[in-house]
């Protein structure tokens, strides 16, 4: 997801317009309204990696560390968010009486 908004500083407004540039992206995501569980998913992907930010530009250890496991969950829980989006695959419409016969008179070569 390129062109993204990365926080400079972590104050009310930055978060303001971070939560309202991501919440964006995942709603163009959809291509239409979100469900309550996509909506959950997308608070928590954008905190997560607000947080995950925050973290980094403190840059001691222990905000190290805390910023690598807001990047652990936020890998994962974007990956969930790649697979709700994937369509299932599309199954084939069974075939009535009349269709499985004529089918089969094509394979075998012989009128139906």
């Amino acid at each position: 997801m390129g062109g993204r908004l990365i926080p400079r500083s972590f104050s009310k407004q930055a978060w303001h317009r971070f939560d309202q540039d991501r919440r964006r992206l995942y709603l163009d995501d959809l291509g239409g309204l979100p469900s309550h569980s996509q909506a959950c998913r997308i608070d928590a992907l954008i905190r997560l990696e607000w947080l995950a930010n925050k973290y980094e530009a403190q840059g001691t250890l222990q905000a190290d560390r805390e910023a690598r496991e807001h990047r652990r969950l936020l890998e994962r829980l974007r990956a969930d968010w790649e697979r709700s989006l994937a369509k299932p695959p599309a199954v084939e419409a069974t075939p009535n009486l009349t269709e499985h016969l004529a089918r089969r008179a094509a394979r075998e070569g012989s009128p139906a």
